[in-house]
């Protein structure tokens, strides 16, 4: 078996698609790479969503309907929040030699493997407030009251704990990368700001690796 294949850039980026939150009256679950949707996330998807206010854990409901369909979304409807989140699955996948993904763990001979990958995704907003929400991998700003042009404190987290990774910083002005050590400062634009960041561990029997992604989105008026 041949591992120094690795996954084209290109072919990664439809596999694993990402999912961000917009709060515009009520929250919009966006998906594909900001500023660019592609589709909806499958509900089905979905394994927990959820708000966060004076430390209490709150639900929240998801759907569509005319409004969330205009915007490619689908909404987050809450009655009160300091933070949303939500945590999603998007399955298993089988790399092979030719650089094809093949959905599912795949073992028929005639696909030369290289190895098999678990998509796991994550998306808060923070409205007030900014502390953890717990998730396996998250990004917590320091402040929410931020303004064009001024620079925001971020923590990227694994498990509770500062983990070094790529941050991709996408709006108005573009996209840039940041090399972090789990800490970072990011220049914000008016209108989403959306910050991602990508971890990769082989923490889980019948895997070879779970790829992890999670966004946080910052809005300037």
């Amino acid at each position: 078996m041949t591992k120094d294949v690795k996954p084209s850039d290109e072919i990664l980026k439809l596999v694993n698609h990402e999912a961000w939150i917009e709060v515009e009256n009520r929250g919009y679950l966006m998906w594909g790479h900001h500023p660019k949707t592609d589709g909806k996330l499958d509900p089905c998807k979905i394994k927990r969503a959820f708000a966060t206010y004076n430390g209490c854990f709150l639900p929240v409901v998801i759907g569509r309907d005319k409004s969330a369909s205009e915007r490619n979304a689908l909404f987050i409807e809450f009655e009160k929040a300091d933070a949303i989140a939500v945590e999603y699955d998007s399955g298993i996948y089988t790399l092979t030699e030719d650089g094809k993904w093949l959905f599912g763990k795949v073992n028929d001979p005639k696909y030369r493997v290289v190895e098999t990958r678990w998509f796991l995704g994550f998306a808060s907003v923070h409205l007030s407030n900014p502390k953890p929400l717990g998730l396996e991998f998250e990004i917590v700003p320091r402040d929410v009251d931020i303004e064009e042009g001024k620079v925001l404190s971020v923590d990227v987290l694994y498990r509770g704990k500062p983990v070094p990774c790529v941050l991709k910083v996408s709006n108005s002005n573009g996209t840039s990368q940041i090399e972090t050590d789990g800490k970072a400062e990011i220049e914000v634009s008016s209108g989403v700001n959306v910050l991602t960041a990508r971890y990769i561990d082989d923490l889980v029997l019948g895997v070879d690796k779970r790829h992890l992604v999670t966004t946080l989105t910052i809005q300037v008026e």
